[in-house]
């Protein structure tokens, strides 16, 4: 008699485990949400979704809207470098046209200077002629008073 107390014992205990841990038994361990419940979280995650994708949608059309305006300055830049690479060139030439008229204007300043020539260099008879003061010349003649 002890024996089948036993047995019935074990296979019940069998028996209990299949029931609370096997996945096709219809136990305790599944819990059944309600359809309503799901169909509202179906609901509710479409709705999301929708959102989420709306929000993308918008952020895309920031996004190319800030690249249009990335490759505007990319390009106002190139551009930028450019003239500046031109201003260069004509500042050089510049610089170079200050520095001819700066020499020009100091060689005619050095034409125009008058010093007196060196005692060796003046010659007192040019060619040969004595050079007399206009006034002791031998063609001067008196002014006539008109």
């Amino acid at each position: 008699m002890i024996e089948i107390l036993l047995l019935s014992a074990g296979v019940g205990g069998t028996a209990a485990a299949l029931w609370y841990a096997a996945p096709a038994g219809r136990g305790l361990h599944r819990y059944v949400v309600p359809r309503a419940r799901l169909r509202a979280d179906i609901v509710r995650l479409e709705h999301e979704a929708d959102e989420l994708t709306c929000a993308v949608l918008r952020l895309s059309t920031e996004n190319t809207a800030i690249g249009k305006d990335r490759d505007a300055a990319h390009e106002a830049l190139a551009d930028t470098r450019l003239r500046n690479v031109e201003l260069g060139k004509q500042l050089a030439a510049f610089d170079r046209l200050c520095s001819e008229n700066t020499q020009l204007r100091a060689d005619l300043a050095n034409a125009r200077a008058v010093r007196p020539l060196p005692a060796d260099d003046a010659p007192t008879v040019p060619q040969g002629l004595p050079a007399l003061p206009l006034h002791e010349a031998p063609f001067a003649q008196p002014p006539t008073a008109d």
